[in-house]
């Protein structure tokens, strides 16, 4: 082989290297962009007398640096993280809300019996009754502010899940029309697009970022088939499933998630299975932060509100007529299921507002009969209702009256203490209407026994073997504790990511540096190779000149 085609062959494979290292420059602040590197080999020779002469260089192909291994590692370390953070993000303003100290529950309570203790040593006083009412309606402002904001976060939840839905089906779908883009490539040239593949891997993240997903990799054509951590396929080939996000048929406040698969049937995920990426972390807000808040929150509300009336009616007020409610509680209500057959609706009331828990009762009508209601609670105890003259259920402190004609396996669900704080309100419209005295008396002025009492109700036992403030104090503290795990647990779950990010870079990523240096050497190897032509194309003259 002539110098002339040596020298040829080393041009060409110099400037590919080039190319290759020039593609790396520019790229390297691209997200999700993977280092190439070009591969040289010897193009072959022949064996004479004299020894073997090479044919020169060629170009064997262009690798990305890849380790799926790490790139596994990452996507693990990143769900996780994703999940800390979204669960952070909507706790935090509960932690926010109820660590405001000069406007929180504890405060309000306080401000109460300070009112009432005022109002004690001037039975009569009609400002200090005044401002008695007054902190009944401050106390009754912040449980239904704190409610509100609870309800609004739970609202700001359905939301994201539903978004983040639709961002999982967006990328699933995505990733099926790469694999079919990525597998007509690989099966025109042999060769798998590196482009196409940071697009894939970049999609990955991003899918793995909303939930927890598996990763199987044909490494020889490029494709990947993704599954949920349940192990139900999101993409399969070429072909993409769907997620649908829809109002629960037990409770249209909650939005629930289901999977479609290829037949169009549609499966409730369990949520309790999804716990990674931000839409399982969503899932641990709102089924475990957000529903013990509100209800720890609205049963200090029905506690102090029944405890109050509950001490309002044994006195007389200014008038000298007996005590009546000083808060107005509202009802507990059944939430039918969506898919419910019959017309049936179920009246609730209280009967011992002091034994009632705050937790879900499920209610399911199994037929006619002595036994035809079903009641389980939230952690599937199966209750033993006390069946009334009238039909009714009578268990932990509530009645349930069944209206209608329900059908088998009709369901309802009901919380005695929901909406105790939202709904909460002053009964009483006058300071004169609280019950100061232990007697119907008018000219018994001085009277303060009664008064004394709803003071007392500072120090009673009426939430899980503590007072109102304790209790309170109890849902502060609950709150801060989660609050205090998730932070230690994003900084680790932060060190372990970056940690992994690292190394994912050091084998993916583009060293500014290296590349630099890699220019400068394949750009000597390209002025050598065309030394190289030089001398040939001197050679050659001088053959020419010869006469």
């Amino acid at each position: 082989m002539n110098l002339m085609n040596l020298a040829q062959s080393g041009l060409s494979s110099a400037q590919a290297a080039m190319n290759v290292v020039g593609n790396n420059l520019n790229n390297a602040m691209t997200p999700g962009y993977s280092r190439q590197t070009i591969v040289l080999g010897e193009a072959g020779g022949r064996t004479t007398p004299y020894g073997f002469f090479g044919y020169g260089v060629q170009v064997n192909g262009v690798q990305r640096s890849y380790d799926g291994f790490v790139s596994n590692q990452l996507r693990y370390a990143s769900t996780e993280y994703a999940a800390l953070g979204s669960r952070y993000d909507q706790l935090s303003q509960i932690d926010n809300m109820l660590g405001d100290d000069t406007a929180n529950v504890s405060v309000s309570l306080n401000n109460i019996f300070s009112a009432l203790e005022k109002m004690s040593s001037d039975p009569v006083n009609p400002a200090a009754r005044q401002e008695a009412l007054s902190q009944f309606k401050a106390v009754t402002y912040q449980f239904n502010t704190e409610s509100n904001t609870l309800n609004g976060l739970e609202k700001s939840t359905n939301t994201q899940i539903t978004q983040s839905v639709d961002d999982i089906n967006a990328a699933a779908k995505q990733l099926a029309n790469l694999n079919d883009q990525i597998e007509k490539i690989h099966g025109r040239t042999g060769e798998v697009p590196a482009d196409l593949l940071d697009q894939r891997d970049l999609l990955l993240s991003q899918l793995n970022d909303q939930v927890g997903i598996k990763v199987n990799e044909n490494t020889s054509n490029g494709r990947v088939d993704v599954t949920l951590a349940n192990g139900m396929q999101l993409v399969n080939g070429n072909h993409a499933y769907s997620l649908e996000a829809s109002a629960s048929p037990a409770d249209p406040n909650t939005t629930i998630v289901s999977y479609v698969d290829a037949s169009g049937n549609k499966m409730q995920l369990d949520e309790s299975k999804i716990t990674s990426g931000k839409l399982g972390g969503l899932f641990k807000f709102r089924n475990e932060d957000l529903v013990d808040a509100r209800n720890q929150l609205d049963q200090i509300a029905l506690q102090m509100a029944n405890k109050f009336n509950e001490v309002n009616h044994a006195g007389y007020d200014r008038t000298g007529n007996q005590g009546g409610d000083i808060f107005g509680i509202a009802n507990p209500t059944a939430q039918a299921n969506r898919n419910n057959a019959g017309d049936a609706a179920l009246d609730v009331s209280f009967t011992d507002i002091s034994q009632v828990n705050a937790q879900d009762y499920t209610l399911t009508f199994k037929g006619p009969g002595q036994n035809d209601w079903e009641v389980q609670t939230e952690d599937g105890r199966t209750l033993t209702p006390t069946i009334g003259a009238n039909g009714e259920l009578q268990f932990e402190g509530i009645s349930i009256t069944p209206q209608g004609t329900p059908q088998a396996g009709d369901s309802f669900v009901v919380n005695p203490v929901s909406g105790a704080a939202e709904n909460l309100s002053v009964a009483i419209t006058d300071g004169d209407q609280i019950a100061a005295s232990s007697s119907a008396d008018l000219l018994d002025e001085s009277n303060n026994e009664n008064i004394a009492d709803l003071i007392a109700i500072k120090s009673a036992t009426l939430v899980n073997n503590g007072t109102l403030t304790e209790a309170y104090a109890s849902l502060v503290s609950s709150v801060g504790s989660s609050m205090s795990g998730l932070k230690q647990d994003i900084v680790t779950a932060d060190k372990t990511y970056n940690a992994v990010a690292l190394e994912q870079q050091s084998v993916s990523g583009v060293d500014l540096n290296e590349e630099f240096m890699n220019l400068q050497m394949y750009t000597q190897y390209y002025q050598a190779n065309a030394q190289v032509l030089q001398t040939a194309t001197t050679l050659f003259d001088t053959l020419l000149s010869i006469k």
